[in-house]
């Protein structure tokens, strides 16, 4: 394996997977659009900003695997969407968020990943989750009974083939086969995430793998996820690791006022859950359950439910559970993060679909990453 001090050409070296400083506060951008038919603006808008956060120092960038719907559809494959980012962007960590492993072979992610970290020099880095999505698996019909037990099989085979770049499986005539697998990465290690939002259970088993977290609170209080980490850092200690890093994605749109912020960001918000909403609605009419594993309702194919609930929402994310508002307002929420022992923001900023207003919002986020206990980059004014 390549050595992680020796960066491809013309890369830094990759900044190490220890979490945010005590006291101090990661953040980076989340990328979700609902805007799967205008694709070519949502790229733009990815990687305008992704050069942005670069340049002001951000911690990472992530994108995800969405499939078949117009709510994360332009984002099928957060491998190509992280090689083009590791072409325009020189330090931030480019995240998988989340592979969808049971739809993939194993070495296949680590083939995919492995060309990501030899792009960006070292900085490569994946969240998993089992979907939840059956309209997804027609992607690998087989696999969605038994997806929540296959993630844990499949983090310890891509551990095991990155690290030692080889893979040990059954070939097409049943017999074990051993093969090397190309191109080598970079990093000795790939920093592996784990989603978790409901279930006590996940925090739990993510802590005893040794892996971070990516959680949200769509569904759960600060309160309450100050619990389920508490729970996941035990869990990590009595396995033998150190604290670990979780990760908390939050809707995002800064501005010089509050009122300014809700102005600009509640009628996309809006739309973006109402996309949603029609996700969870097509999930549960294929058979299947909504969102972690919620189960699915009647009133979600009415549309005057729908616009109550994507109402509802909205007045739920303003209410301390998203990064929407002032400088002043964002960095006190922010502090409450933290304190409830998060380390790092992901901020969804493209629920906003306009390239130049979500650009110009960054600074502003920058200003509360900066009283967030961030230093402030080198060079972050160009």
């Amino acid at each position: 394996m390549t050595d992680v001090s020796s960066p491809a050409p013309g890369h830094p070296a990759a900044p190490g997977p220890d979490p945010a400083p005590p006291g101090g506060l990661g953040f980076g951008l989340f990328f979700f659009a609902a805007v799967g038919d205008a694709a070519t603006e949502a790229y733009r808008l990815l990687l305008a900003s992704a050069q942005r956060a670069d340049a002001l120092g951000f911690d990472f960038v992530s994108t995800p695997e969405r499939h078949f719907h117009r709510f994360g559809g332009a984002f099928p494959n957060p491998a190509v969407t992280s090689a083009a980012l590791a072409a325009v962007t020189r330090r931030v960590q480019l995240r998988a968020g989340s592979v969808v492993t049971p739809l993939h072979h194993p070495a296949r992610i680590v083939e995919d990943f492995a060309v990501v970290d030899g792009i960006s020099g070292g900085r490569a880095a994946i969240c998993v989750g089992s979907g939840w999505n059956v309209n997804d698996f027609v992607l690998a019909p087989d696999a969605y009974a038994t997806r929540r037990e296959r993630v844990v099989e499949d983090i310890a085979a891509i551990r095991g083939a990155w690290t030692s770049g080889r893979w040990t499986g059954r070939g097409p005539g049943g017999d074990e086969v051993r093969l090397d697998l190309f191109p080598r990465p970079v990093q000795r290690e790939l920093p592996v995430w784990i989603t978790a939002s409901r279930s006590e259970e996940t925090f739990r088993q993510a802590g005893r793998l040794g892996t971070n977290v990516l959680t949200h609170l769509e569904n759960q209080d600060l309160d309450a996820l100050a619990g389920k980490i508490d729970v996941y850092r035990r869990a990590r200690a009595e396995a033998g690791f150190d604290a670990g890093r979780v990760t908390v994605m939050m809707h995002t749109y800064v501005a010089d006022t509050d009122e300014e912020a809700q102005a600009v960001a509640v009628p996309w918000l809006k739309r973006y859950l109402l996309t949603a909403i029609d996700l969870e609605a097509r999930a549960v009419g294929a058979g299947g359950s909504m969102s972690g594993g919620r189960q699915g309702r009647d009133f979600m194919t009415r549309q005057e439910a729908r616009e109550r609930l994507a109402g509802l929402g909205v007045n739920r994310y303003l209410d301390g559970t998203s990064l929407i508002g002032s400088v002043e307002r964002c960095a006190g929420v922010a502090a409450r993060v933290r304190a409830a022992g998060v380390d790092e923001i992901a901020c969804l900023v493209d629920f906003v679909g306009d390239t130049d207003t979500v650009l110009g919002g960054l600074d502003r986020l920058n200003a509360v990453r900066e009283r967030s206990g961030a230093p402030a980059a080198v060079g972050a004014g160009v």
